[in-house]
């Protein structure tokens, strides 16, 4: 390459080039997926027989081929596209040397890439400060110049390297799967760069992580939601066998040590305790537990299944799932990766994997509630229960631990969302709390910037801090705050015992917005009233949710 290709060069062709070869490598990877999808269960359809194997390992290879042809297309796509942009940026480089010289008075012949400075400029004196720009001059075109062989040099190997041909084997070879550890070591990175990575891996490869590793890829802030999904389908098949067995165990202990019991024979159970009937009942009391517990999960894991396979209802997306401990869930009504305006609902107290079916409803009213406010963006609203909520509501609704432990799960959960995000504009994110969810979220937004464009608290018991302003992870006018004047809960601020002053009071500088009253003779009704029909506060939520207030 010369000097004048590089100053007569046009990066148009280039971009047109990339374009196409991007949009090849997106149709490699839709008929790679639907390919996938198409084959999946193609062994169970046909289990046996020398045809069905013959099936099986042809389907194996079509997808392989079809799955490792995207990475090449999109490899030559990028190499294209930074051939572009950066030619022309030396190209602009080379010209504003060119230009330079000629303005101090230089000639430059960019056929031969020669600067000769005027005849005046070598007179007595002026020799060598004159050899010295000259000098300059040329080392600057020579180093521009160096750079656009190497970068010509680059994208021609990568051309090379990746265009479809027998020699270098395009959508042939099978690539390393992902492992277990590779996977691990990638959930430590932040959500972009996690989505980044995502993207290199082949269908194929997406489709092997997910059938090896559900549970990591279920997990995993800056997955694309749609992926998450098929994996966390698997996690809660299998979270829904293990429940019921362990249930089953559970209550098959439990028969066997009470008709001991009236057997005379509990002896026989507990040999070498010292009060039989004492370790009886100890372990009686254990294992109830223990069956009631694993009985709530299973509730909430049917509630969670049947709600994903319910044709009458919005499309519904399984972000997160947990059976450990009291169990966590995250649903997402409608797909946030391709949603106009997204909602995080944050619940608080007593919230555990059991009451999964109460939580999707309220995200099920949010949403329709969503579509009468504008009707002409798409709305995806996600149940929230991501972090370990306060059990009781004393002690441990008054303790800060629950916000401090939810709020960095909170922070990475949202800016994975703006990591998936599909399209060139961004979602409306809104994240609204109820109760002590509100104060999760303050906790999540007092420190570094806040994936929010809203907040919204409900019924809040404080965020533990005075005034909005103190939530410096957005701006003061983003935070909103309602309170029905019965709900019980405006009795926590008042007393000033937990989480500082209430967001619904004006001197705390929130936008309040209105809500029903509620019964002055069941105030804890009231608390759980805002998705009521008719409150004013659904109304109110959705046209903060879609940017209307």
């Amino acid at each position: 390459m010369t000097l004048q290709d590089l100053l007569t060069l046009d990066a148009g062709p280039w971009h047109a080039a990339a374009d196409r070869w991007q949009q090849l490598a997106r149709r490699i990877d839709d008929a790679a997926e639907q390919l996938i999808r198409g084959t999946r269960d193609l062994v169970h359809a046909w289990p046996d027989g020398d045809g069905s194997a013959a099936a099986a390992e042809s389907a194996g290879t079509l997808r392989a081929t079809v799955s490792n042809a995207y990475n090449p297309a999109k490899r030559v796509f990028e190499a294209m596209d930074q051939h572009a942009y950066g030619m022309d940026a030396l190209r602009r480089q080379a010209e504003g040397i060119v230009a330079s010289a000629r303005q101090a008075g230089y000639t430059v012949d960019v056929a031969s890439g020669t600067i000769t400075a005027p005849v005046e400029a070598y007179s007595a004196g002026n020799l060598a400060h004159t050899a010295g720009e000259t000098g300059a001059l040329l080392n600057d075109l020579r180093s521009v110049l160096e750079r656009a062989w190497a970068l010509d040099d680059s994208t021609a190997n990568a051309i090379a390297v990746n265009t479809p041909a027998p020699r270098t084997g395009f959508g042939t070879s099978q690539l390393d799967a992902v492992t277990r550890t590779r996977m691990e070591a990638q959930a430590k990175r932040v959500p972009g760069e996690i989505r980044r990575w995502w993207e290199t891996l082949t269908p194929q490869q997406q489709e092997q992580a997910i059938l090896d590793f559900p549970d990591l890829v279920g997990s995993t802030d800056g997955i694309p939601v749609a992926d998450r999904d098929v994996a966390n389908r698997a996690v809660l098949a299998r979270g829904a066998e293990e429940m019921t067995q362990l249930a089953a165990r559970t209550k098959t202990r439990i028969d066997h040590v009470r008709s001991m019991f009236e057997q005379g024979r509990i002896f026989e159970v507990y040999p070498d305790a010292t009060d039989p009937r004492t370790a009886m009942d100890a372990e009686l009391l254990r294992l109830q537990q223990q069956h009631a517990d694993t009985t709530g999960k299973i509730r909430g894991l049917e509630a969670i299944s049947a709600r994903l396979a319910d044709p009458g209802r919005s499309e519904a997306f399984l972000v997160a799932l947990s059976a450990g401990g009291d169990g966590t869930a995250i649903v997402a009504t409608g797909n946030p990766d391709t949603a106009d305006n997204v909602v995080t609902y944050v619940p608080g107290t007593g919230e555990d994997l059991s009451k999964a079916g109460g939580g999707m409803d309220r995200a099920d009213i949010m949403a329709g509630d969503a579509v009468l406010a504008d009707p002409d963006h798409a709305t995806a609203v996600v149940y929230w229960a991501g972090y370990d909520a306060p059990d009781n509501i004393l002690p441990d609704a008054g303790m800060d631990r629950y916000a401090d432990g939810g709020a960095p799960l909170l922070e990475r959960f949202q800016t994975g969302l703006r990591a998936t995000h599909e399209g060139d504009d961004p979602s409306r994110n809104t994240v609204l709390g109820h109760s002590y969810g509100s104060t999760v979220i303050g906790h999540a937004a007092t420190g570094s910037p806040f994936n929010a464009d809203a907040l919204i608290f409900v019924g809040s018991p404080g965020v533990d801090v005075e005034h909005a302003s103190e939530l410096t992870g957005v701006r003061e006018d983003q935070v909103y705050a309602t309170r029905a004047a019965f709900d019980a809960i405006r009795r926590v601020p008042d007393w000033d015992l937990a989480h500082g002053n209430d967001p619904s009071d004006l001197d705390f500088g929130a936008r309040v917005f209105a809500s029903d009253p509620g019964n002055p003779d069941d105030e804890g009704a009231t608390h759980s009233a805002y998705w009521n029909q008719e409150n004013i506060a659904r109304t109110n939520m959705a046209l903060i949710i879609t940017g209307k207030l």
